[in-house]
């Protein structure tokens, strides 16, 4: 073989080399900046505390539909075995996320980590109960021989648990939870929303359709004879005792069919999204909720005494979409027949997080959480999902009421 034939075969063989060498300094350094970027260890070294705002589980029906009434031994509007399960494995899956995943909370409760907070009703103190007997379930307990050496758990060791404490406020004083219920006597809001069903808007929507209205009214014997606008504005006294026989397995009645409850859920989500219309709704329906994570995340930042790392409320979906109104956000959830976005189903809720994403710079991220997954909502004014804790503060000033009872009217 000629010597330039050699030279050539062995400058190949180095620069194959050098490739090779260069392929792997650089598959390991791809793979640094793939840990460097990773969500959850991301999550783990910035997460400094969380505002969650939950929808309660899955409930009895607020009542018996004089037609087609179904028995429920535990009385109505309250959370059925079904809803406890649900709410249950919510409660497994925040202890996951934020003691065993993200290592934001101790193993066992402790008072100065974690503050929850329920509206005054039972099916959301009941759902509040239930995720923090997942989150810090039986066996969690005190050990009791930090007391005395002699003394055993009751009735066993892995039966212990911790009471955690749910707070809540009566229904008529709750700005933050229950704002737009009648008995906290805004009457602004309450005025408008009244006003609804004889607004044009849903007398053309009802009237459009008139004729499902009336024939699945009348199934239940509810609202019959009533305008077309009325039934469209009180579609949920039809449609909820009905969602509650499909979640919990029972039979439709007669007449009514797995078409006709979609349908229903549709003109029912329409219904719920047109009362949580706007900022100036927002204000009175949501915005006392985001100035109460505006104030944790605050008191988190300056080493406050009282921050907690972990802020729970269970509330109900109108005061997520009351939220909604406050923030201007659209979640798209869905893509529903009337409109773009499906009111927050049973059991989901949003996560407000704070992260300390250098020294003393501290950011908000808000996302929204079901059981089939998550997505990361941009607040508007914010330039991203991550927000910084200033901007988020000024984005939503407008939404938060200086003198909620005053702005009220009463």
């Amino acid at each position: 073989m000629s010597n330039w034939r050699r030279s050539l075969n062995e400058i190949s063989r180095r620069l194959l080399l050098v490739a090779g060498a260069a392929a792997l300094v650089l598959a390991g350094q791809m793979g640094a900046a793939q840990a460097q970027t990773d969500p959850a260890q991301t999550d783990k070294e910035t997460l400094r505390a969380v505002s969650l705002l939950y929808r309660h589980g899955v409930i009895s029906p607020k009542y018996a539909p004089p037609k087609n009434a179904t028995e429920w031994p535990m009385g109505f509007s309250q959370l059925t075995a079904v809803g406890m399960r649900g709410m249950y494995d919510q409660g497994a899956r925040l202890r996951k996320r934020y003691i065993e995943d993200l290592g934001l909370l101790s193993e066992r409760y402790h008072r100065d980590e974690v503050y929850v907070r329920a509206s005054n009703t039972d099916r959301a103190l009941q759902s509040a109960q239930m995720m923090m007997l997942g989150m810090y379930p039986l066996g969690m307990g005190p050990d009791p021989s930090t007391y005395d050496p002699g003394l055993e758990a009751a009735p066993g060791a892995d039966l212990a648990f911790t009471p955690v404490p749910i707070h809540a406020v009566g229904l008529e004083n709750d700005a933050v939870m229950r704002p737009w219920t009648g008995t906290a006597s805004c009457t602004r809001y309450r005025d408008f929303v009244k006003r609804l069903a004889n607004t044009d808007l849903y007398e053309t929507q009802g009237r459009k359709h008139e004729d499902f209205l009336r024939r699945v009214s009348a199934v239940m014997g509810v609202n019959e004879g009533k305008k077309a606008g009325t039934v469209l504005y009180l579609i949920n006294e039809v449609y909820e005792p009905l969602s509650a026989n499909q979640q919990h397995s029972l039979p439709l009645p007669d007449g009514i069919s797995a078409e006709d409850m979609e349908q229903m859920s549709a003109l029912a989500d329409w219904n719920y999204h047109h009362q949580f219309l706007g900022r100036s709704v927002g204000r009175l329906t949501g915005g006392s909720f985001v100035a109460e994570v505006l104030k944790n995340f605050t008191r988190v930042r300056n080493g406050h005494p009282d921050a907690r790392r972990l802020y729970l409320y269970s509330g109900h979906q109108r005061t997520m979409l009351g939220v909604d109104a406050a923030l201007g956000i659209e979640t798209a959830r869905t893509s529903g027949p009337l409109f773009k976005g499906r009111v927050p189903p049973l059991a989901s809720h949003y996560a407000f997080e704070l992260h300390e994403v250098s020294k003393g710079d501290y950011a908000v991220r808000l996302k929204f959480v079901t059981d089939d997954g998550e997505q990361t909502i941009q607040v508007p004014g914010c330039s991203s999902g991550m927000c910084s804790l200033k901007t988020f503060a000024s984005s939503v000033s407008d939404a938060i009421p200086r003198n909620w009872r005053q702005e009220c009217g009463g």
